[in-house]
């Protein structure tokens, strides 16, 4: 309830991890990647040999199946978009990491939405390319929204994210935002 007086004002509240609307997200055994406790979880199921689904195969995705791939687990990567890092990366790019990814011992389906997780032991998720397949550990990796929920009713324009002009100024004056919170040209 407190006002202060500012000449400028920066944004810069960051993002939270978006889950996807899948019926069993929040079964135990799925865990987003978000927090260190999330990282130690994840750690402590991921050992060599269990089966483990990641959702999503963006650059932070990316970051996470290397280090699976590196403490030997089997690994099933599922990417909605078309190719991997599909935000950041052409077809020519998304098919390279693709390739290595697999020659890792990678499996990865691309153009695919898991589409339920069943809860138990295995947790069993059933994915739109007609698979249904049985996994020790989910990893929800499926992207971020923007940590701006607390600007509704200001005059402060959002989009996805606080809607900035080309200097990171909002439709405020002399407030700005940046990173994960901020909308920017491109």
């Amino acid at each position: 309830g407190q006002s202060y007086d500012f000449d400028k004002c920066l944004i810069a509240t960051g993002s939270l991890p978006a889950a996807p609307p899948i019926a069993g997200i929040d079964a135990q055994g799925v865990h987003p990647c978000w927090t260190m406790q999330d990282a130690r979880d994840i750690m402590n199921l991921a050992k060599p040999d269990a089966r483990v689904l990641q959702m999503g195969a963006g650059f932070i995705g990316c970051i996470i199946l290397e280090a699976l791939a590196k403490r030997g687990v089997k690994l099933t990567v599922v990417e909605m978009g078309d190719r991997m890092v599909p935000r950041m990366m052409g077809p020519g790019a998304g098919t390279m990491i693709k390739d290595w990814c697999e020659k890792e011992g990678v499996t990865v389906y691309t153009g695919t939405k898991v589409e339920a997780i069943e809860p138990g032991t295995p947790l069993k998720a059933k994915m739109s390319n007609g698979k249904t397949e049985e996994f020790d550990l989910v990893i929800q990796a499926t992207g971020v929204r923007p940590n701006v929920q607390f600007l509704d009713g200001s005059p402060i324009k959002i989009g996805q994210g606080v809607l900035t002009d080309d200097h990171m100024m909002s439709s405020a004056d002399g407030v700005y935002a940046a990173g994960d919170c901020a909308e920017a040209f491109d």
